[in-house]
């Protein structure tokens, strides 16, 4: 939690109650991942955006032009439809062919019913081609936007008299932008990080691209204003890159407005449904959960007909089909329904009329630093939550502080074998709904979030008034 600040600023007008009104400032959001584009990664982005104009801060969101991304999803639009100003920039962005190519190919080996072909390469990427865009394109794909970015924030903040810049990564060009501004400028800059940066699962294995890469990041935590982390541990994980910073811990959330036309779902009663929103890939690896799910299964081969395994949003990575192979090797696939990207107001729609949701957290390095932005509209969808954690990381604690599921650990299939279980007999029993209660959850609502760091920026344009 972040102590409020009263900040001294000049007053514009008398509200009707003769109250007097601070005078709105105005930031440069730095976001590439805005909508249209679709994702987890976007929430965090549009939410603040949507509710920074309540507290006195005027968002000027610089972004790309013609994002692309796998997913898009243009109903998020509506979020910044208030006092928000939207900055499009063109991008050079080589990859943007490779993920269409890839995107096609794996598109069309589902619809012209020859996956069972395509996934015995279990990937269809082009090595060449990861490998090239590995070497040259750093820290990420979006690097070749930097250029633009920069002219145009330049821009921006000689018209609009911009008072702070804040950016948010990924991707983690965000922060250069960010940097080189504040530089050119002198502005004050806070950086948020969603995701740790060298320490992240998916980072290459390169020795040349850590080295470059932690250079970079020691450059973005020894020069930012201030550093804002969405777990306590990438923070605790950045205070031993750079001790001097000042760290703040906002986490993702959950907007209760998006929940408002789910207030009346409830879930069908006549089966158990195990709903999964989100990413699956060679990182955030589902292995286990099948095998667990299979075992399941067998333990229960007479109710079989009533238990089903949701998925939503995306089985592997485009080009990728190793999570599809095992799947199928299980022979599980009769059990399990498979749905592609929806909408994010659909998606809300799939975790309420969920029986139980299953959140995973791969295994890989700083697991327990990972606290995925859905966890949370988990929590708000009312739905009990089987969470396949790490038993000692940040998003065991959330579930068993708010008391809204159960915890298994996530290189144990007994273990979620035996957590499935126990849900189910609850199902059976009608318990599940009043065993979890759900605490304390109001705190992670992103209008209370986006005043935590409303009071971050106004702290820190004090400091830098004050010299």
């Amino acid at each position: 939690m972040v102590n409020s600040y009263n900040l001294t600023v000049l007053y514009k007008a008398k509200g009707t109650m003769g109250k007097e009104i601070p005078e709105k400032k105005r930031l440069l959001f730095i976001a590439y991942l805005f909508p249209p584009s679709g994702g987890g990664g976007v929430q965090r982005s549009v939410k603040f955006a949507k509710y920074l104009p309540i507290f006195h801060w005027i968002p000027h969101v610089l972004t790309v032009k013609e994002p692309f991304d796998y997913y898009l999803d243009s109903s998020l639009e509506k979020d910044v439809t208030g006092e928000a100003v939207i900055h499009r920039t063109f991008a050079i962005e080589p990859m943007k062919w490779v993920r269409k190519f890839l995107k096609r190919k794996t598109d069309k080996a589902f619809h012209s019913n020859r996956v069972e072909q395509a996934v015995k390469k279990k990937s269809v990427k082009p090595s060449f081609l990861v490998w090239l865009k590995t070497m040259l394109l750093v820290p990420d794909n979006e690097i070749l936007w930097l250029p633009f970015a920069v002219w145009q924030g330049w821009r921006v903040i000689r018209k609009e008299k911009i008072d702070l810049i804040f950016s948010t990564a990924s991707p983690f060009t965000d922060h250069l932008i960010g940097f080189i501004l504040s530089r050119l400028t002198g502005l004050p800059w806070t950086a948020d990080f969603r995701d740790f940066w060298v320490d992240r699962a998916n980072f290459p294995a390169s020795r040349w691209r850590r080295f470059i890469d932690r250079k970079l990041e020691r450059l973005v935590l020894k020069h930012a204003s201030h550093v804002i982390t969405a777990t306590s541990l990438i923070a605790r994980r950045f205070k031993e890159i750079h001790s001097q910073q000042h760290y703040t811990v906002i986490t993702n959330g959950y907007d209760d407005e998006d929940f408002e036309p789910c207030n009346r779902i409830r879930p069908v009663n006549n089966y158990f449904r195990i709903t999964y929103t989100g990413i699956f890939n060679r990182e955030q690896n589902p292995s286990n959960f099948f095998l667990a799910y299979r075992q399941f299964l067998e333990q229960r081969e007479e109710e079989g007909k009533r238990i089903k395994l949701r998925l939503v949003g995306q089985l592997d990575n485009p080009g990728d089909f190793e999570n599809y192979h095992f799947l199928k090797q299980l022979g599980i696939d009769p059990y399990v329904e498979i749905v592609s990207y929806l909408p994010h107001d659909q998606v809300v729609r799939e975790m309420c009329e969920a029986t139980v949701l299953m959140l995973l957290i791969g295994e890989y390095p700083h697991n327990e630093a990972v606290m995925t932005g859905k966890i949370f509209e988990y929590l708000r969808s009312g739905r009990p939550i089987l969470a396949v954690v790490p038993p000692d990381g940040v998003a065991a604690e959330v579930i068993l502080q708010t008391n809204s599921g159960i915890v298994v650990p996530n290189n144990c299939v007994s273990e979620i074998v035996r957590g499935i279980s126990v849900l189910y007999d609850l199902f059976l029993q009608g318990a599940l709904d009043t065993k979890f209660k759900r605490n304390r959850i109001t705190g992670y609502e992103r209008k209370h979030l986006t005043k935590q760091l409303a009071e971050i920026f106004n702290q820190t344009l004090a400091k830098h008034s004050n010299g």
